[in-house]
């Protein structure tokens, strides 16, 4: 299969937006994003401050939007509504239940996060309980506006509807985390990438995995989110049939990524280092 054919279907006019779903590898994603592009042309959601970032950039003007190759972050579907050039979105979605556990650990675990006080004192079945931030998937994808904390709020049928609706009408690649590379390698069929080095970032350590957990609490994990299993389920053959359309070619790009992972020390504290810099870069100017 001729790979470069494929590339060449996405314009390099075409403005990327990268729907970044809380604890589905998006940081990884991030990083990986900031090297492929100029980080003076992409906009990054400041992960924090979500809502007032998120904010800033609707308030962008059209020649200032028109600038930008790349839009990224926690964010709603939507701001391809406000941009003057064409455009593509991407995600990757996660197992409803690994992604709750993760989302859990992570809060707990890290000290920065703005709920760790709150989260520490709760075991995982009582933050199931009375956590707000359910069906975070689904509320994403569907674009409904940021209101207060972007988890919150109450997801039904129809928001369910509206982002299943969206993935087969605007995204190019509805990835599957549990398949990254697989991903990530279709990502570089469809957009030329390069991907010299590749890392993962973010990885919640410590903590316990589905298969690990009692049935009833997985059972609590999957009835609490059951819009984001039915949309997981979704998108499934999605990423299947996409999958297929590449063919051979996603096999061979996943052993360039494979040897691209073969960090030696010195290369992987540059590869870090230089990932911070490039990250602070694109964030400082996304703030201004």
């Amino acid at each position: 299969m001729d790979t470069s054919t494929v590339t060449t279907a996405r314009s390099k006019d075409e403005a990327l937006i990268f729907i970044h779903l809380p604890k589905c590898a998006g940081t990884t994603l991030n990083r990986i994003i900031e090297w492929e592009y100029d980080p003076m042309r992409v906009f990054s959601i400041d992960p924090v401050l979500f809502l007032w970032s998120y904010q800033k950039l609707n308030r962008w003007p059209t020649d200032r939007l028109a600038k930008m190759q790349v839009f990224k972050g926690h964010m709603p579907l939507g701001i391809h509504r406000r941009l003057p050039q064409p455009s593509t979105y991407i995600t990757f979605l996660r197992d409803p239940v690994e992604r709750v556990i993760s989302a859990y650990y992570f809060a707990r675990n890290y000290f920065l996060h703005p709920k760790h006080h709150w989260i520490s004192k709760l075991s995982l079945e009582e933050y199931v309980r009375v956590s707000p931030n359910h069906n975070v998937q689904c509320k994403y994808i569907s674009g409904r506006p940021f209101v207060g904390d972007h988890h919150s709020g109450d997801c039904d049928e129809q928001v369910l509807e509206a982002a299943k609706e969206n993935l087969n009408k605007y995204f190019s690649l509805v990835g599957l985390t549990e398949r990254f590379d697989e991903g990530l390698a279709i990502l570089k069929i469809m957009f030329g990438w390069e991907i010299a080095k590749y890392a993962k970032f973010n990885v919640t350590k410590s903590r316990l995995k589905k298969t690990s957990l009692p049935a009833a609490t997985v059972e609590l994990i999957a009835e609490r989110n059951k819009y984001d299993v039915a949309l997981y389920d979704y998108a499934v053959p999605i990423f299947e049939a996409t999958r297929a359309k590449y063919g051979d070619a996603v096999q061979q790009q996943i052993d360039l990524i494979t040897q691209a992972k073969e960090l030696r020390k010195l290369e992987s504290l540059y590869y870090f280092t230089a990932s911070a810099t490039r990250k602070a870069i694109s964030r400082i100017h996304s703030a201004i």
